[in-house]
């Protein structure tokens, strides 16, 4: 009874671990959209294979107990170099799955455009205003303006380039947040009319809801007039 039982969970167990093809870090040949759906063929193969496996370790620990109390050390052996078989096999489909997603982060991040334009009109204000095309009345500190990102932004560097007028008696600083990561930078006068800076890099988190520019300090009256923001994926992202 006991060794047919064994046979039972040893059939289970190569047909749970008939493994797919590895996880390839190239598609020669494939368009974007293959090789995305091939990942995500991938993915759910391992996601839906965890399951079965997880069980047949179970079951397999607990055989060996009650082989090994009943003193069949044999039968006790080979269930514990079954599970010792399924324990390897979860390890290789994990490494499997991190080289998946990072399959997957490098494909997303090659599907960014070169800039990601944030329009002013697009901003929900708490303090500024929009007037003749641009963001003014930052006139306190924690004046905000809120744009939602794109959806599936990939986590990584960006950076942060605003394109502005500053006279010289506004300025001051500027902090610029997503969910988790915060950027702060110098609003300072431009001398010849509206110019474009790069304010600094900020990490988004993944698929980060939105992006804030929140006046930090304020030299007197204003902290600018804001015409554009774009963010642009890092070299190293």
């Amino acid at each position: 009874m006991i060794p047919r039982f064994i046979a039972s969970i040893c059939l289970l167990l190569a047909c749970a671990t008939a493994a797919p093809v590895e996880p390839r870090t190239d598609d020669p040949g494939g368009s974007r959209e293959v090789s995305q759906e091939r990942q995500n063929f991938e993915r759910a193969w391992i996601v839906a294979t965890l399951g079965p496996i997880k069980k047949h370790v179970l079951l397999l620990t607990e055989l060996e107990k009650r082989l090994a109390t009943a003193r069949d050390y044999t039968g006790a052996m080979k269930a514990r170099e079954q599970r010792v078989e399924m324990q390897n096999e979860l390890e290789r489909l994990d490494k499997n799955l991190l080289l998946l997603q990072s399959r997957e982060q490098s494909l997303r991040a090659a599907a960014l455009p070169e800039r990601i334009t944030l329009a002013v009109e697009a901003a929900t204000l708490q303090g500024p205003r929009l007037e003749a095309g641009a963001l003014t009345g930052w006139s306190r500190p924690g004046a905000a303006a809120t744009w939602k990102l794109p959806i599936g932004l990939p986590a990584g560097g960006y950076e942060v380039v605003l394109r502005y007028r500053c006279a010289p008696l506004e300025g001051g600083s500027l902090r610029v947040s997503e969910a988790r990561f915060t950027l702060t930078g110098d609003i300072e006068t431009t001398l010849r009319g509206p110019e474009e800076r790069v304010l600094g890099t900020l990490k988004l988190t993944e698929n980060a809801p939105s992006l804030t520019l929140t006046a930090a300090t304020i030299f007197k009256d204003n902290l600018m007039q804001l015409l554009a923001v774009e963010l642009i994926p890092s070299a190293t992202h």
